[in-house]
Parts: structure tokens; sequence; C-alpha cells
């Protein structure tokens, strides 16, 4: 048994659903603890087929919505987790997850994927709790839980920037508003752990789309918009230290977010 705890609580870190550290600020926005990593290519599919399995644990269990999870693949071997939290308060109890198995058809299932998954070599390479920020965000007709993309803009910000980014990105929302853009886009702050990366989350339907019709600088050229996009992109450059982009697949899979009926079962 004790051998069992100490590879459980050692999944349930490399999966971000256990936090090592609570903050004591209070939280504005949604709040969603987010884990990157990057597996060893031999163990891939045992990877996948590990996650696979908490996921129908998770359905024997009848998980309530409330611990829901999504997994995002950024590479061949990169994957993120997305694990939205009601409020920091949450990390005062972190094995509430893992209690919700007990007694359950899933726990068993549970175990067997803990015991998989232990024999997995990966790299942690971020475990953050960002916060959505609203004012930062343009929301569109499309549906985004059914989007099946995203693209990722990172960014590290000078020292003392962080007021002029927030007028930016309000600028930036209220830019995307005018040119009655496709996408809905989501900002995010840092709250806890990363390396102080802000978020800007666009959701697409399909690469061929997003880099092709429904192309933003398409849409910017034949709004008339030419010149006013170039400034918004100048402003970035002098906030940021740097940046990184990149697009991610969502993997149903590998995601647990139970219908409206299941939960509340």
């Amino acid at each position: 048994m004790k051998r069992l705890l100490r590879y459980t609580t050692l999944v349930l870190l490399t999966l971000g659903i256990l936090s090592v550290e609570a903050p004591a600020q209070s939280e504005g926005g949604e709040l969603i603890q987010a884990v990157a990593w990057e597996i060893n290519p031999a163990d891939a599919g045992k990877w996948v087929e590990g996650i696979q399995q908490i996921v129908a644990a998770a359905k024997q269990a009848n998980l309530s919505s409330n611990y829901a999870w999504h997994f995002w693949q950024e590479d061949i071997f990169r994957y993120r987790l997305i694990y939205p939290v009601d409020n920091m308060a949450y990390f005062d109890d972190p094995m509430q997850w893992m209690r919700q198995y007990e007694g359950t058809p899933g726990q068993p299932t549970l175990m067997k994927a803990f015991e998989m998954l232990n024999n997995v070599a990966s790299t942690t390479l971020s475990d953050m709790v960002v916060e959505h920020v609203p004012a930062w965000s343009h929301e569109t007709a499309m549906d985004m839980a059914t989007l099946p993309n995203a693209h990722v803009d990172e960014i590290w910000l000078r020292g003392g920037t962080e007021e002029a980014f927030d007028a930016l990105m309000k600028d930036l929302v209220s830019f995307f508003g005018e040119m009655g853009y496709t996408y809905p886009v989501h900002g995010y702050r840092p709250r806890l752990g990363g390396t102080g990366e802000h978020l800007i989350v666009t959701f697409f339907d399909s690469k061929e789309n997003f880099y092709g019709k429904s192309n933003l600088d398409r849409l910017v050229e034949e709004k008339g918009a030419s010149e006013r996009w170039p400034a918004l992109l100048a402003r970035f450059s002098s906030l940021a230290t740097r940046a990184h982009h990149y697009d991610s697949e969502y993997r149903p899979n590998m995601s647990y977010m139970p219908s409206e009926a299941a939960s509340d079962a």
C-alpha cells in the first residue's frame, strides 16, 4: 500500500492534479491549472493508454464536471493538461480529486492506470495556474467547446508594464470586434508557477481556414485596417522581453468533460 501511495502521488503531481504550494492572493476570473510535459518517445503509446484508462475510471466513477480536465497536444510527444479549478482554495485540499473515486467501480481502473503511468518517462516543461481575463477576451458566435484547435501566444513582459499590457489587450479585443474576427480569443494572466508568461489563446476550426480564408491578416486588409494592425503588434513588441507561439490540437480521447446530465446525477 505504501508503494501504491508513493506512485499515486507521483502520477498526480505529474498530471498537475496535485499542487505543492498554494498562493494567498484572491482570484478574479476563471482559474486553470496548466501542466505541459514531453513524453519519452518510447513511452508515448503507454502514456496515452494510461490517460485513457483514467478517463475510463472517471466515467465509471461518474466523476462530477467539477473535476473534469482537457488534454491538448502541442507536438508529437508534447502534451498539456488543462484542469479548471473553482478557486485557489482548491489547493488547500488537493486530494479531493482522488477521493472522488473511493468506493466506486472506477477505483481499481484508476489504480491500474497509475501503475502504467508510473513506468512512463517524461519531462515536465511547465506547471502554472493562470486566470482568464474576460476584458482580454474576444467572444464570437462560435462555440469554443466545439473547436478542435488552438493557437497559443506566450508573452513575457518587461518589468512594470502590466498596466500598459492591460490597456493593449483591451484595445486588441476592441479591434477584433470592429473587424468581426471569426474566432474566439481568450487572454490569461499568470497567477502561480510558470515563468511569468501571459497567454493569448485563439480557438479555431481548421488550419486550412485559420491560415487561409479566415486569416486575420487577410481580414485586416479587407477591412482597410492595414495601418492599425501593425501599430498594435508594435506595442506588443515594445512591452515584451520574448514571445513564443504554437498550434495545439484537442485530444478528446484523453479528456473528461461529462454532460450536465451526468454531472448532476
